[in-house]
């Protein structure tokens, strides 16, 4: 882990939106979070290295992290990329009925904001920041009841295109040629998000590539062609009604 700084509201300006614009200058000076940064493979963060009371998580600024969560024997699978926030320290207790594993893996490597009591103490002069922190993890719960609504569709190539796109929504670049996403998602991670066998995923993607919705790039990355499935606005939707009036108005990013 190499620490560094970063004034996050010069890479993040979406936190900042609320803001009145007097106010933006100095709330960009005061909002320097530290930088941890971490290489691919296993990740687990050790008990108090980043968990201090008042801290409100780890804000990805690059990379991926893929969050694991097995229960019996089926695993699903949560990707969280630059904007999400995340506190890998929360573990379920003791007492809970249903035990879970959670995993997480690095697949990308990651660089992250430490949101510390350090940094909520410097930027306690704007609440409008700390919430715009606060959708961030609302954000998250939007996109896994999306993810769930997915994941009982009964075709996975419809399955698969559809998370093609949200991650497009999220993560992806126009070019000339169509919707370039620029994290790094296998066969075997699609499998994982998409409730699937990576032999279903692998024929499902070849189909899709074929019809010419999609088209391979290196490095397991890819080429949206054409335009997102209606079904993709009608599921954001539904997932959006399921969470209740608070989180109904949020878009993907």
């Amino acid at each position: 882990m190499a620490p560094s700084i970063v004034l996050l509201l010069d890479h993040d300006p979406d936190l900042a939106e609320d803001l009145p614009p007097g106010e933006r200058q100095e709330a960009r000076r005061r909002a320097v979070a530290r930088v941890a940064r971490f290489p691919r493979g296993p990740w687990s963060i050790a008990p108090g290295e980043f968990d201090s009371a008042g801290s409100l998580g780890l804000l990805i600024i690059e990379g991926l992290l893929v969050r694991k969560v097995t229960v019996g024997r089926r695993t699903c699978a949560e990707l969280l990329g630059p904007g999400d926030v995340a506190q890998p320290w929360l573990r379920i207790g003791p007492d809970w009925s249903v035990g879970a594993e959670v995993n997480w893996q690095v697949a990308e490597p990651v660089a992250a904001a430490v949101l510390d009591r350090e940094f909520t103490a410097r930027v306690a002069r704007w609440p409008e920041l700390t919430a715009a922190v606060a959708r961030r993890v609302m954000w998250k719960v939007h996109w896994l009841s999306f993810h769930l609504a997915v994941s009982r569709m009964r075709r996975v190539d419809d399955r698969l295109l559809l998370v093609l796109w949200h991650f497009a929504d999220r993560w992806g670049r126009g070019t000339p040629a169509g919707v370039e996403l620029r994290v790094p998602l296998t066969h075997s991670l699609l499998a994982l998000v998409v409730g699937a066998h990576r032999p279903s995923v692998t024929t499902a993607l070849r189909n899709l590539a074929e019809e010419g919705r999609i088209e391979a790039l290196p490095r397991s990355r890819w080429l949206l062609h054409g335009g997102p499935p209606d079904e993709l606005r009608r599921m954001h939707e539904h997932a959006a009604r399921r969470e209740g009036p608070r989180s109904a108005g949020v878009a993907p990013a």
